[in-house]
């Protein structure tokens, strides 16, 4: 399946775009999300990339290039919003059916061409419909760091903790993660992978875990078909947790994301 680590920057195309020791990098991120995704109706773009201006360049370490890459590989569609006006008449769009992309990718953090902090509030501020994309059968990649990268996951779950400290020397797959990464074993999510920096701790909602680091810290955290990331609360849906092998496209670490909503996943195309 995927994998996704703070040791790996997802927008550096020579890491991402042209990989294959990461299933395929970003193309095969990018290529599984959207044969998983089960939006209604015709899409209008396959990805949406929120927090980049395109770069045709593809530029090695820029956020726009990295994805225009992927979809330029894979043939795909893409449009760009970037800025956080941008960004929030997407959504505005999104919610009337103006727009419907099989796939939302986040800019991220840590490179050129990616999210500022106006554009990270205009994520937090869209949080729920980001909620309501993903549980409507839509898929989701995020990456980065801190608030900028995160804080619309922490709109969400006001109970989730993100902790820096990861041992990824001894890392396994729990049980739901096996279901959810069928082709990966632990050697792709252990140190023979690279190291890991952060953690997750607390409240994870309509989530579980995938991985734990040699600590037994939560350091990929996902969910099921027809996932509902907010729920258990006051006011929200409760919280449901299928059976392991429903479990599929749905992993978080801190330096990313990747949600999928589908009962059954297919193998991985790995990228040249």
């Amino acid at each position: 399946m995927v994998e996704i680590r703070e040791s790996i920057r997802p927008t550096d195309r020579s890491n991402l775009a042209e990989s294959p020791g990461i299933a395929g990098g970003l193309p095969g991120l990018i290529n599984n999300l959207l044969g998983t995704q089960t939006r209604l109706g015709t899409l209008t773009t396959d990805i949406v990339a929120l927090g980049s201006a395109a770069n045709p360049a593809f530029d090695s370490g820029d956020a726009g290039g990295a994805i225009g890459s992927a979809a330029d590989v894979l043939g795909n569609t893409i449009s760009y919003y970037d800025g956080d006006t941008a960004i929030n008449q997407f959504f505005v769009d999104l919610a009337a059916g103006i727009v419907n992309p099989g796939v939302i990718w986040l800019a991220g953090t840590g490179a050129a061409n990616d999210l500022d902090t106006s554009e990270g509030d205009a994520l937090t501020s869209n949080a729920a419909a980001i909620n309501t994309f993903v549980s409507s059968g839509g898929g989701l990649m995020s990456h980065g760091s801190g608030d900028t990268a995160y804080g619309w996951l922490s709109a969400l779950l006001p109970g989730i903790i993100r902790e820096s400290g990861c041992e990824s020397s001894g890392a396994t797959l729990t049980a739901a993660g096996n279901a959810a990464f069928p082709g990966l074993t632990d050697a792709n999510v252990d140190g023979n992978a690279g190291p890991c920096h952060s953690h997750f701790e607390g409240d994870f909602g309509g989530l579980t875990t995938l991985a734990i680091d040699a600590d037994g810290f939560s350091y990929i955290i996902g969910g099921g078909a027809d996932t509902v990331i907010q729920c258990g609360r006051d006011g929200q849906p409760p919280c449901e947790t299928p059976e392991p092998e429903v479990y599929h496209l749905l992993g978080i670490g801190l330096l990313g994301m990747v949600l999928g909503l589908r009962r059954r996943f297919p193998s991985i195309k790995v990228m040249p």
